[in-house]
């Protein structure tokens, strides 16, 4: 199976843009520079402009005298997909979490298109090593119905109301603005991170200013999606640059010590390290007298106790150096 193919190179692209564009309305030899200019390699105009002006590629109508140019296809190109595309997606497609993303009836045109295809890999290829037996009902419809809420909400910055049981097994209703989803793989659970707030009538958009919103906001809260009880829609949106919002809000609240901790080159631990704590703003470095690598965690507060665990999780090949009250909940 070829991993690639001449028809996604440049050129492909480039050709795909000005036909398109000459499907639209007839286009002049400045237009299609103008495109191959910025889409392609310095050389480019150089081999690709005399083969379209001078029909070597009949792909357009018209001719250099009049300079008006036209595409001779009566559809717009699209970009074909490979043999190895289509393996990959009749492998995503038995991922137990798909459902969540896509509509039932795009998922069984997919399958109906793939029905012949055979998938590049299987669920089954995978061995999870620690991971918790009591993952979320990824197949129950409420759940979909709450996570497909959910995600649709951080898209739009939509305020949405929730009513959730906490790890305590309280119950907690309130208006959040959900603005990142995060999956375990650990844990095989998907959380909402979110702000909650107090009801407003009024619409908090940024025009509003920040030290009112700032006034509403409650609490940072971290919502188990398989926890969710009740959900749904307000016609509330957030205007405003919420992503600079929540930064400002999120490093209000990070420790000024960071978890430090050593790690050996056993196992693969660096490695594995990297990826579990990708997410975490962090500073690595190499102790050459002792052949291990330093890591610097820095951390939001409400999220100390996720980084416990998940350093725990690595055993021995880890050593938490500090700091000391850090130091004395891993003890």
């Amino acid at each position: 199976m070829e991993l690639f193919s001449e028809v996604y190179s440049c050129y492909f692209n480039i050709i795909s843009k000005i036909l398109n564009m000459a499907q639209d309305k007839a286009i002049n030899k400045k237009d299609i520079h103008q495109i191959v200019e910025c889409y392609g390699f310095k050389e480019s105009s150089l081999y690709i402009m005399p083969k379209l002006l001078k029909n070597e590629w009949r792909l357009l109508k018209g001719n250099e005298s009049d300079n008006s140019y036209s595409s001779k296809l009566n559809y717009k190109t699209k970009l074909p997909i490979t043999k190895l595309q289509e393996a990959w997606l009749a492998a995503i497609i038995q991922d137990k979490r798909i459902r969540l993303f896509i509509e039932d009836e795009e998922l069984d045109k997919l399958k109906d298109k793939l029905i012949n295809t055979e998938p590049l890999f299987s669920p089954n290829d995978f061995i999870y090593f620690d991971q918790f037996t009591d993952g979320d009902a990824f197949d129950d419809e409420n759940y979909i119905q709450a996570f497909r809420q959910v995600l649709s909400a951080v898209k739009e910055k939509r305020i949405l109301s929730i009513t959730y049981e906490s790890g305590n097994n309280k119950r907690i209703t309130g208006y959040f603005i959900p603005y990142r989803i995060e999956y375990s793989n650990k844990d095989d659970k998907f959380r909402a991170f979110t702000l909650k707030f107090r009801s407003n009538s009024k619409k908090p958009t940024s025009e509003s200013g920040i030290s009112s919103i700032e006034k509403r906001i409650i609490s940072r809260d971290i919502i188990n999606i398989s926890r969710i009880t009740g959900i749904s829609n307000t016609e509330e949106l957030f205007d405003g640059d919420l992503n600079k919002y929540i930064k400002r809000y999120e490093e209000s609240n990070f420790t000024e010590n960071p978890v430090i901790i050593e790690i050996s080159n056993e196992r693969n631990a660096v490695e594995r390290c990297m990826l579990h704590f990708a997410s975490y703003k962090k500073n690595t470095e190499y102790d050459e007298k002792k052949g291990k690598y330093i890591c610097y965690i820095y951390y939001n507060k409400l999220e100390e106790t996720e980084l416990l665990i998940r350093i725990l999780s690595f055993g021995p090949v880890i050593r938490v150096l500090g700091p000391e009250q850090f130091l004395q909940q891993v003890k």
